[in-house]
Order: C-alpha cells, then sequence, then structure tokens
C-alpha cells in the first residue's frame, strides 16, 4: 500500500519540494518516511508529509510537505492535527510561500517568525 501511495503522490511531494531550495531530494524525503523520521499522509487527490519536532518543553507537529488539491489539503488538517495531538504533539507548525498564511488563517494559524537564508560559499 506504501509503495502504490507513495508512487501516487510523490509528484505532489516533488512540487512541494521545488520551493524548498534544494534541501532535499524526492529520494530523501522517502528515506525519511520509511526511517520514520517522517511521516506521509496520502489521500485522494493530495499528500502531506510531516515530522515531530521535539523541544525542551513542547512536542510539535510540523507541516513539512504539502501539496496536491488546496481545498482537500485544508479539509484534511484537523485529521492529521488529531493524529499528532494523538502523538503527544501540543502544537502545529508549518514553513512555506506566503500563500500559505493567507489559507491557514482560517484554521487558527498565525505567523510566528519569519525564515531568512542565504548560501554560503
Amino acid at each position: 500500500m506504501f509503495e502504490a501511495d507513495w508512487t501516487r503522490c510523490a509528484p505532489w511531494i516533488e512540487a512541494a519540494l521545488a520551493h524548498a531550495r534544494g534541501t532535499h531530494r524526492i529520494g530523501d524525503v522517502k528515506a525519511m518516511v520509511e526511517a520514520g523520521r517522517a511521516h506521509f499522509h496520502p489521500f485522494a487527490n493530495s499528500a502531506v508529509v510531516t515530522e515531530f519536532l521535539v523541544y525542551p518543553r513542547l512536542k510539535a507537529l510540523h507541516f513539512w510537505l504539502c501539496g496536491g488539491d488546496l481545498r482537500e489539503l485544508l479539509a484534511v488538517e484537523p485529521l492529521i492535527a488529531a493524529w499528532g495531538a494523538a502523538n503527544g504533539c501540543t502544537r502545529f507548525t508549518t514553513a512555506g510561500r506566503e500563500g500559505w498564511r493567507r489559507a491557514l488563517k482560517a484554521k487558527g494559524y498565525a505567523p510566528a517568525w519569519h525564515v531568512c537564508m542565504r548560501d554560503l560559499g
């Protein structure tokens, strides 16, 4: 089942990775999922890859890669959030393009920090 879902959903994950500025390739993400370091959530017309971020005072579910149909992604967010809560998460985070901020505002998400980067070399 995993292989079939992964193959079907990989183009959506790859599209999300196109905005990651070279941090991972699709094979890297698949290896992380297979090793249990990331979590793959396939749906009919979209897919999400999450990861746990463990801090000294809380555990967060980070919505890392999201691709496919936006309406479906917004509709399944409560399902993934409930799964995160059942796994001990007390916070949900995401990082991404500006459009995600607008899309998630109605779900109670608010900007917490800005990420800036510069390549060295």
